[in-house]
């Protein structure tokens, strides 16, 4: 797993992630990696395959690390559903909206777009990456049936439709984020994603 590896692969993950923050991948050589890192090139060959293969890795990593809040908010969610705290779960997925779409508007817009251009060039690490993402979106499917379950969310609402909406914009709101004919902030859309999900009273 990307996020649980160790030692020298960590280390070289960490030095090639420093590296693609401030250069687009095309511009990334495996000896500046392997400089990064305090490695000799041929252990970058022992731990990835490829130069194609190592900078996936590594986008993938740091999305990982970029995500982690969001993932401890779908957690607050899922542990308010277990307590039946209504305040709390609400507070949790508005939390983990507004920070999602926090991203176009802070450093590089286009971060995000060009880090899954990076990892699905490598097979391998785009299928790791997939499964990834398929467990969290069948966490947010769990967490919004189970608010219905408990009369918190509109069940009218189509639950697929709402999730895959709200995680495709958000991941590619660079396209529209900071122009002037679009209007929006992140609080804004967490009050019209709750706005649509919430059961109304």
């Amino acid at each position: 797993m990307l996020n649980e590896c160790s030692g020298t692969k960590r280390q070289i993950l960490d030095a090639a992630e420093k590296i693609l923050a401030d250069h687009q991948s095309s511009d990334v050589r495996i000896a500046d990696i392997a400089e990064g890192a305090d490695v000799a090139v041929q252990t970058l060959y022992y731990h990835f395959g490829s130069l194609k293969q190592l900078i996936a890795e590594a986008q993938a990593s740091a999305y990982l690390r970029m995500v982690g809040p969001l993932h401890k908010y779908l957690s607050d969610a899922e542990q308010a559903i277990v307590d039946e705290d209504e305040q709390t779960y609400w507070q949790a997925i508005g939390d983990d909206v507004e920070l999602a779409w926090s991203y176009g508007f802070s450093g590089d817009k286009w971060r995000i777009p060009r880090l899954f251009l990076d990892i699905w060039a490598d097979p391998t690490t785009q299928e790791e990456f997939t499964e990834g993402l398929e467990r969290q979106f069948e966490r947010w499917i769990n967490v919004i049936e189970d608010g219905k379950s408990l009369g918190w969310v509109d069940p009218d609402v189509d639950t697929y439709a709402l999730i895959v909406a709200n995680w495709a914009a958000s991941n590619g709101q660079a396209v529209f984020s900071k122009y002037s004919k679009v209007q929006y902030t992140p609080e804004t859309i967490r009050d019209f994603f709750q706005e649509i999900a919430m059961k109304k009273r």
